[in-house]
């Protein structure tokens, strides 16, 4: 059943905005560039929703545009929305719905303005169709890592969290270190196929207390997500990754211990490029 919305996830967005030619062409050919601005910190929130009994994919397609309307003419905008979809099973949710702030304020008037001018009405026409969870939702602070190359292939694409927490003696400022050598890795990776990958990824930093939160995992110190255009993508990276790091990987695994689940991601919103 979830597979089945997550295909009505991916037609939602091609027919939910099949008036408008540009939304379109953008979702078609999906590129997440990291550039100054946006390496900056950014405010990243989930939230846990479950499908109701009027989920079809014409419901979520008529969800998807209406939700992009209100978008369009809200003053404090989403920079973007995804969806996911499990692929691990879990009776906690159905899907999770993430949206992306560039600051706290944005969120708070963003909501705000949600609550006084549109809540009211997109949940009594929509609530039976996708509803969240207001007791269920995450915060995070986001820190893309690196700039991946441009997405072309259709969703859904994959996302890899890895849940961590950091072992006896390591913090934060270990695992930046690392990092830069993993971004050098891939930079070289790259440099040797003569393309950019689609991989990118973010560091989360939670914004609660992670021990109370009751989700699939316990508690945890920070979250990694990996992203990949597709599971050719995926598949074909990590098997490079296996080959080629170099004893880096057992960097990794000296930081932290890490807890891994699987999702396909779908776009909801289109960041503005």
């Amino acid at each position: 059943m979830k597979k089945l919305i997550g295909i009505m996830f991916y037609f939602l967005i091609l027919t939910g905005c099949a008036d408008k030619a540009e939304e379109i062409a953008m979702i078609e050919e999906v590129s997440e560039p990291a550039s100054e601005e946006t390496m900056q910190p950014m405010l990243l929130e989930y939230m846990w929703c479950d499908f109701g009994p009027d989920t079809t994919e014409e419901a979520m397609a008529a969800l998807t545009a209406d939700f992009n309307e209100i978008v369009s003419s809200s003053e404090y905008k989403v920079s973007s929305a995804w969806g996911y979809i499990p692929s691990f099973e879990t009776d906690l949710y159905d899907a999770i719905w993430l949206n992306v702030w560039s600051d706290e304020k944005t969120r708070d008037m963003g909501w705000k303005e949600w609550g006084e001018n549109s809540a009211d009405a997109f949940q009594a026409k929509y609530d039976s169709v996708l509803a969240c969870n207001e007791e269920k939702i995450f915060h995070f602070s986001g820190t893309i890592g690196r700039e991946a190359g441009e997405w072309t292939a259709e969703p859904p694409f994959q996302a890899q969290f890895d849940f961590c927490n950091f072992n006896e003696g390591m913090d934060s400022s270990n695992l930046k270190a690392s990092l830069q050598k993993f971004n050098a890795w891939i930079s070289a990776a790259e440099e040797a196929a003569g393309s950019k990958s689609s991989y990118n990824y973010i560091v989360h930093d939670p914004l609660f207390d992670t021990a109370t939160a009751g989700g699939t995992v316990g508690e945890y110190d920070y979250l990694m997500g990996g992203y990949w255009q597709n599971m050719e993508d995926k598949e074909s990276g990590m098997a490079n990754w296996e080959a080629t790091n170099n004893g880096l990987q057992d960097e990794f695994d000296s930081i932290g211990t890490c807890q891994q689940l699987s999702m396909d991601g779908y776009p909801i919103v289109m960041p503005a490029i």
